[in-house]
């Protein structure tokens, strides 16, 4: 009974260092926005800029006009959400 036990821990170990290992998309490695300075400093801003928002917002509230601000970013450099 302990030897299965120990077989199915090393199975399911090998298994998920397995799937860890895998190649990433191409999506997860494309750093190239990284070149475009306008949209990094608009990233920035919404990321940083709370001045913006009404003062005693909550946590949800305020990560709802983060995701605004980055959507808003998208849209301006790139013509998609």
């Amino acid at each position: 009974m302990k030897f299965a036990r120990i077989a199915l821990i090393a199975f399911t170990a090998a298994a998920g260092f397995g799937v860890l290992a895998a190649p990433a998309p191409a999506s997860a490695t494309d750093w190239s926005w990284l070149s475009n300075k306008n949209y990094v400093s608009c990233l920035q801003l919404y990321a940083t800029g709370n001045f913006q928002m009404p003062a005693g917002l909550s946590p949800a509230q305020q990560a709802d006009y983060h995701e605004r601000g980055r959507r808003f970013c998208n849209r301006t450099y790139y013509g998609h959400d």
